[in-house]
């Protein structure tokens, strides 16, 4: 059951004037967990989703002029580390070592197995990881541990930025959260043929191909339930018995609309959220060479700008920027000579802010950035702009 008329939720996209732009999520790692699910079926995935890995992972931009690109090779990425800000090779070759086994001791307790069966913690891989327990610095936040392995305040600030894959400040998460920096460029990273709006599709179109049935425009309005036991779903005014649901909303929205009557986990509901995005597409009317599919123009201050999306609710006058430009490598996604930004900056949860006052002043400290790291006026190359509803951002 789907609210939306169409399947992916977050991994969407939508076209505009000869423009193509993903929705949601832009980065695409660990592949082989797409490939999986083909292959549970006996299906060769190349035969319905394809995608390549990507030499460079990632440009960077300083406001100092500072510019690195992050290359997907491990001693190609070391040794250019090494050049642009000056620390020894060695130490970003252990940085990624002890990044590569802060993941190999926990994927297989977090991502390959259900944290929800008693099996998962009586094995020899969790036993393993509390034995190494000491090695993945859960009592310094990211920024502490970064801190301590690195010299360099850019470096430090580059190593940081990984916290925001799952919307944490790198002041406040675990140092555990330096594993991240191992799926870029340890396991690399991807670009799916079609844009990462294919992840969805091809998975839909798979599910199709062995049964499942979708009905789209049906939102959930109530999981019903019995003295503790789950048994349908009211979609659209009408009751669905089932045997089992998997609800794949975000948790707190879970409880607030179709389980709001019953006894609410308030631990876990008052847990502090996850910061949010305000993200614009932009048509491009020209291509710059020195940007690539991604990109980050990093803000002055870091701290102060977590100070703001966590503590204040707000957004600092220098966000740092995320651009990717999926057209760099599906040339059809925009039209010949031009370009497809998807614009983004993190952003903190929807407290009732001003969002329209928040979304104009964001965007001219944006546009006054771009100008000023790429030497242009942006505003004459913008064919298109496009925003989601911000009042909608959670």
């Amino acid at each position: 059951f789907e609210s939306n008329d169409y399947v992916g939720g977050k991994i969407m996209s939508f076209n505009n004037k000869g423009y193509r732009w993903d929705m949601g999520p832009s980065l695409f790692t660990m592949p082989q967990y797409i490939n999986e699910l083909f292959e549970l079926f006996g299906e060769n995935p190349r035969d319905h989703f394809n995608y390549k890995k990507k030499e460079i992972v990632c440009n960077y931009f300083w406001e100092d002029g500072t510019i690195f690109s992050a290359k997907s090779d491990p001693s190609t990425f070391a040794n250019e580390v090494s050049q642009t800000f000056n620390v020894d090779s060695g130490v970003i070759t252990d940085y990624m070592k002890e990044s590569k086994l802060k993941y190999d001791l926990t994927a297989p307790i977090f991502l390959e197995k259900s944290i929800h069966r008693w099996s998962t913690y009586f094995s020899l891989a969790t036993l393993k990881a509390l034995l190494n327990s000491f090695r993945l610095n859960l009592f310094e936040s990211l920024h502490q541990f970064n801190q301590r392995r690195l010299s360099d305040k850019k470096l430090i600030q580059f190593f940081n930025r990984f916290a925001t894959y799952n919307g944490s400040s790198p002041y406040k998460t675990p140092g555990i959260m330096s594993m991240i920096p191992h799926l870029e460029m340890g396991l690399g990273t991807y670009f799916p043929k079609g844009g990462m709006h294919q992840i969805s599709q091809s998975l839909y179109r798979l599910a199709l191909s062995k049964g499942a049935k979708f009905s789209l425009s049906c939102p959930v309005t109530e999981i019903i339930h019995n003295k503790g036991n789950i048994s349908g779903v009211m979609a659209s005014g009408q009751i669905h018995k089932c045997d089992l649901i998997i609800c794949n909303m975000d948790i707190y929205a879970t409880y607030q609309r179709p389980l709001k009557n019953v006894k609410k986990p308030q631990k876990i509901l008052k847990q502090e959220r996850s910061s949010s995005a305000l993200i614009f597409y932009w048509g491009i009317k020209r291509t710059f060479n020195e940007l690539d599919l991604h990109n980050i123009l990093f803000s002055e201050s870091y701290e102060e700008e977590f100070e703001h999306i966590f503590k204040k609710k707000t957004i600092i006058d220098d966000p740092t920027i995320y651009i990717n430009i999926s057209s760099k490598e599906e040339k059809i996604d925009a039209p010949e000579g031009h370009e497809n930004w998807f614009v983004m900056i993190n952003c903190p949860i929807n407290s009732n802010q001003d969002w329209y006052q928040i979304k104009s002043e964001a965007r001219k400290n944006i546009i006054k950035k771009i100008n000023r790291k790429l030497n242009v006026d942006i505003e004459e190359y913008i064919e298109v702009e496009e925003i989601l509803d911000p009042v909608k951002i959670e």
